[in-house]
């Protein structure tokens, strides 16, 4: 009996661990709802990548505690239906889905010391004699909306991937109070509940860019649209394989699969390629220069003009 060919778990599983986001510095920005929010795709970042200018009624929040640091949670409730004679239920319906943001901002500015007392601060004047800030923290109930946007940045300035999320109407529900100590900053957690915007039509966006997001695209899965590729140049002995496959990138610098690539060796060249990307040359191969023809098909895109490699045989 023939054995059974099986496939390794760890070609299975598909482990990249260039997909591993881990957001190294963060900022919160809020405006006065409703704000202009930029939702729609590539409104985040230009065509190189960089990041564009906010609207300008958004204000940072400045500095914020490291230790836990910027954190979203969602709380989500379902209605179970359950049968007689059935042990699991029979319908589930989500009746609510409630996303919050959670942070600690460190410095004292207007846009924070509103936050922390839930108290419109735009008319409030300093004492022109003296310099001194005084306010009434509103003694009714009340609720102020902003509009969020928060910014995650995991590698260099250099190289940077961008993790968003806008949330277009939010307002303060929770106060974690402050605690006036001689080791510690006069801080105080918030939660920002997140609200539908009825005019945009969501409560949470979640979106992702920059330079080095750029580069990982192709291996994302997200479909998009590959304007050219390119190829690096290899040199093979003939009579064996070559050390390394192929390297295939397209317009943003970011290797596309072998998987999606179709090579075509030149006629007579003696020169194959695997499905690995690994080119075989022949021991009659044809030596000095010779040329692979690469045509590149992206997820869900239909397929880019054929792009030659050069291929030299020693």
């Amino acid at each position: 009996m023939a054995p059974i060919s099986s496939t390794p778990l760890t070609t299975l599983k598909a482990a990249q661990r260039q997909l591993l986001l881990k957001p190294l510095d963060a900022a919160v920005f809020l405006a006065p709802w409703p704000t202009a929010t930029p939702v729609t795709p590539g409104s985040m970042t230009d065509a190189t990548g960089n990041l564009l200018p906010l609207p300008a009624a958004y204000q940072s929040v400045g500095l914020i505690d490291k230790k836990s640091g910027v954190s979203f949670a969602r709380a989500v409730t379902a209605a179970p239906i359950e049968a007689y004679g059935e042990m699991q239920p029979v319908r589930d319906d989500i009746t609510s889905d409630v996303t919050s943001l959670e942070f600690e901002p460190q410095q004292i500015s207007l846009l924070n010391l509103a936050l922390t007392t839930n108290t419109n601060l735009s008319s409030v004047q300093a004492n022109s004699a003296n310099g001194e800030v005084g306010f009434w923290q509103p003694a009714t109930p009340q609720i102020n909306y902003y509009s969020a946007v928060v910014i995650g940045k995991d590698g260099t300035d250099a190289n940077p991937t961008y993790i968003f999320k806008i949330m277009p109407k939010v307002a303060v529900t929770k106060w974690g109070g402050e605690q006036w100590t001689p080791t510690n900053l006069m801080s105080e957690k918030l939660t920002l509940t997140a609200f539908k915007d009825d005019a945009l039509g969501y409560a949470v966006a979640h979106g992702f860019g920059g330079i080095g997001w750029q580069k990982l695209l192709s291996t994302t899965g997200f479909k998009y649209t590959a304007t050219g590729i390119t190829i690096t140049p290899m040199t093979v002995t003939h009579g064996t394989t070559s050390v390394s496959p192929l390297v295939v990138t397209d317009q943003f610098g970011g290797v596309v699969p072998i998987a999606n690539c179709g090579f075509t060796p030149a006629g007579g060249s003696g020169l194959t390629v695997n499905a690995a990307g690994y080119v075989i040359a022949t021991a009659g191969a044809t030596l000095g220069a010779a040329t692979i023809s690469v045509v590149y098909t992206p997820a869900g895109g239909s397929p880019l003009a054929p792009v030659n490699a050069n291929i030299t045989v020693n």
